[in-house]
């Protein structure tokens, strides 16, 4: 071979190393699985409308289309953090007595597919995060997936890329909301706030998700005294800048949400692809109908999909609870509109890990019985299988136990069972799932301890991974409280 030739084949072997990295680089778009689509007021995944042929048949015999819509949770902590080291450590673990992001984001990706098994199709996951109380007035915090600038932060945006990745896996839509009110001042003006929409809206397309829309900003009508541009009556240019970004002819389905009981002025109405509402404080579902009346009945109005993002009245409201009627999320069904639960751990439930899905740290799973609630109810509007509850049952003074599966409903194919203990694997059970601290050799020092059980399982190619709730030091003879 003469230089000539060795030149040649140097060029074609780079050439073709070129061409790999381009195809991997241009496939990201190509091997998503999950694209969403509005046609109409429905929602259409890959194609079909979401719960394709589903008509929710009450025990009253009463029929209502569900084809179309997209339920939904409001669970914006998914990549939360605090970048503040003097309130940082309330975040803390109460079994590794820590902070951990990626711990976060890893437990939620975990869950995702228990949530899919109860007909979950859609979760919100914001930017800025929420309140981690609830509902709050200053926010001394830090979380922000935004830089000052409207940079992108590198560690927030690998954490929505994981959730992100395990959305597209399972087909869902992640509702992504870029500001929060109480974050929002963290940058430093109009013109970073315009430059974090280009930037969020753009990796979006960049990392070639088909299956995210947007949610502009919680809450408009709610203290975004910083920047004008964040406020009802100006976010609609935010809406019309987000749709007008492009990458390989794709773009975004864009909206915004108001305050409880709200209904968007026409000018957000006319901008937005889709309406989001939220019923916090609408104590009568019947105020839930006016509103979806409202929006419909303005001029501004184009059939598109009516999505509620936000609602807690059904477990804060004595009078609604979880049945099929009486309650904000009935209502919403319906009358042809999405709905989407909000949960978070009351003042007197500060120390009840178990509980909500805004409190940070979060418990992903489903945890608690104010959870198990919606996601059953769901479960039956959509017609999907739900998840088997696991449990633990205790013999304290012997330091045996064993794990509990509900299995009478459930026809599931068990990969394995695992024992937590301050959030580490110590025994891998078998059926019946028995176990024994002095067979496994395990002491607990004198502290609190966390256990928990694990079951893995799989709905044909799905990995779904449900948990017990989390059981504070049971074992007393193995170590004294706090």
């Amino acid at each position: 071979m003469d230089v000539t030739d060795h030149k040649c084949w140097v060029v074609i072997a780079v050439t073709f190393v070129l061409v790999i990295f381009s195809a991997a680089g241009q496939g990201l778009a190509q091997e998503r699985q999950t694209e969403v689509t509005i046609d109409g007021d429905q929602f259409h995944i890959n194609g079909a409308p979401a719960y394709d042929g589903r008509t929710w048949t009450t025990s009253t015999g009463e029929e209502y289309p569900v084809e179309g819509l997209l339920m939904n949770a409001r669970l914006v902590q998914g990549i939360f953090d605090d970048l503040n080291p003097e309130t940082r450590g309330q975040w803390a673990y109460p079994d590794t007595r820590a902070w951990d992001p990626d711990r976060n984001a890893q437990e939620f990706a975990d869950a995702m597919a228990s949530w899919r098994e109860h007909g979950l199709l859609s979760f919100t996951v914001n930017l800025q995060g929420g309140c981690p109380y609830g509902y709050c007035g200053e926010q001394r915090w830090d979380n922000s997936a935004f830089a000052p600038d409207g940079s992108l932060r590198e560690g927030y945006m690998n954490r929505l890329e994981r959730i992100l990745d395990r959305a597209d896996e399972l087909g869902m839509v992640a509702i992504i909301g870029y500001f929060y009110f109480g974050q929002d001042g963290n940058l430093e003006d109009e013109q970073a706030v315009v430059h974090a929409v280009e930037n969020a809206t753009g990796w979006v397309l960049e990392k070639g998700y088909g299956n995210v829309i947007v949610e502009i900003n919680n809450e408009c009508n709610v203290r975004y005294d910083d920047h004008p541009i964040l406020q009802c009556d100006r976010v609609h240019e935010l809406i019309e800048h987000a749709k007008s970004i492009e990458r390989n002819g794709r773009s975004l389905y864009v909206s915004t949400s108001l305050g409880g009981g709200s209904v968007p002025p026409a000018a957000v109405v006319d901008a937005s692809d889709y309406v989001l509402l939220h019923g916090n404080g609408v104590q009568n579902p019947e105020r839930i109908v006016e509103m979806i009346r409202e929006v419909r009945d303005m001029d501004a109005y184009r059939p598109m999909p009516v999505v509620f993002n936000e609602d807690d009245q059904p477990w804060r409201v004595a009078g609604q609870g979880w049945g099929e009627e009486g309650n904000n999320f009935a209502a919403s069904v319906k009358n042809y509109a999405s709905w989407g639960y909000f949960d978070f751990r009351r003042s007197q439930e500060k120390d009840e890990f178990n509980e909500g899905y805004q409190s940070v740290p979060v418990n992903w799973q489903i945890s608690s019985e104010r959870k198990r609630d919606f996601f059953d109810l769901l479960a039956d509007i959509t017609g999907s299988p739900g998840t088997p509850r696991v449990d633990i049952d205790f013999d304290q003074k012997a330091g045996r136990g064993s794990i509990a599966i509900e299995q009478e409903r459930y026809n599931v194919s068990i990969e394995q069972v695992e024992l937590l203990i301050n959030n580490e694997t110590i025994a891998t059970a078998e059926a019946p799932f028995e176990f024994s601290l002095y067979e496994f050799g395990y002491e607990l020092p004198a502290a609190s301890h966390w256990v928990r059980a694990r079951l893995t399982y799989n709905n044909g190619e799905r990995k779904v991974i449900v948990e017990s709730p989390y059981y504070r030091n049971p074992w007393w003879p193995y170590g004294g409280w706090d």
